[in-house]
């Protein structure tokens, strides 16, 4: 892990998980800056934990997100979603939903934010593909962030979608249902499911991305509440929480990421009045571990130096 001073934090949230019969934490890793300007809360996306926030491979540096930031004197919090690597895993996956995801990672960033950010120290959540939609779909419900920064999901069709899923389409949840199916392989019914890494390489890393740093990464790789892939890809469905989303909102795509158009993102966001677009060069999915990830985090770090808290 980070060779930053860190601590690991179990964050209770039991009372936001009415479905749930016994305590229930969400694990979370801090690196603390002495006097933070902002605490950045990061989300990874599907089939990770919080470990793509601070990948460390034998021989190479510069794959540490938080170790960049932390030095751009933001406070960075790391955290595993319910149901998702070290954190608590309900007995009834299927109530583990985008929703009740959401539910559980406000209980845990409103304790984060009365820990760590002294008055006047803005609380930003950041998440990555998946879980750039989880943070979304936390923003629209409970507006915990003073602004939110999506790092590669999309809200239009993915490619593994059938081009008429979109729309009001009745049958829209079965389809969604069966593609997180595929996705996941024969995983699916063990409920807490782990998608294949080595078939979707292709466009979750371009082909300059050492096989080192692959290796390292997958790893790492983790299960998730199936139920969470559903919501995903169900058409509209992110969509309508992007759309109520007030606050300042980053967007950032990888140059060959999974969106044809990235620009086209930008429309969803029809309640915020500040919406900032960033597409990455030589970079696919995955961003941490693009050769020019740190454009990214940089361009983030700037973003965030603007972010007041929402009064």
């Amino acid at each position: 892990m980070s060779h930053l001073p860190s601590y690991d934090l179990d964050l209770d949230v039991t009372a936001a998980l009415p479905f749930v019969s016994s305590p229930t934490t969400l694990r979370a890793t801090v690196w603390p800056a002495e006097q933070p300007q902002s605490v950045l809360v990061c989300w990874p996306g599907g089939s990770y934990s919080r470990a793509y926030w601070d990948v460390h491979v034998d021989g190479r540096d510069g794959y540490s997100f938080a170790e960049h930031v932390v030095g751009r004197g933001f406070t960075v919090v790391a955290l595993d979603p319910l149901g998702v690597g070290e954190s608590s895993r309900p007995e009834d996956v299927d109530q583990v939903t985008l929703e009740s995801m959401a539910d559980a990672a406000t209980s845990a960033v409103r304790q984060l934010r009365e820990r760590l950010a002294p008055a006047g120290v803005p609380v930003i959540g950041i998440g990555h593909s998946l879980g750039g939609c989880l943070t979304l779909v936390e923003q629209a419900r409970h507006g915990s962030y003073d602004a939110v920064a999506n790092l590669g999901f999309t809200h239009g069709a993915k490619p593994i979608l059938a081009p008429d899923s979109a729309g009001p389409d009745p049958e829209a949840l079965t389809i969604a249902v069966e593609h997180a199916k595929a996705f996941f392989g024969g995983d699916w019914d063990s409920g807490y499911a782990r998608a294949p890494r080595e078939p979707n390489h292709a466009w979750l890393h371009d082909p300059d991305v050492p096989a080192d740093v692959i290796a390292e990464d997958d790893r790492h790789a983790s299960a998730w509440p199936r139920q969470s892939y559903v919501g995903a890809l169900l058409a509209g469905h992110s969509a309508s929480y992007a759309g109520q989303v007030a606050s300042p909102v980053f967007v950032a795509f990888g140059e060959h990421d999974v969106p044809e158009h990235p620009h086209d993102d930008i429309g969803y966001y029809g309640a915020s009045g500040d919406v900032t677009l960033m597409v990455l060069p030589a970079s696919a999915h995955c961003h941490n571990f693009a050769g020019t990830r740190a454009l990214l985090w940089d361009r983030l770090a700037d973003w965030a130096t603007g972010i007041r808290p929402a009064t």
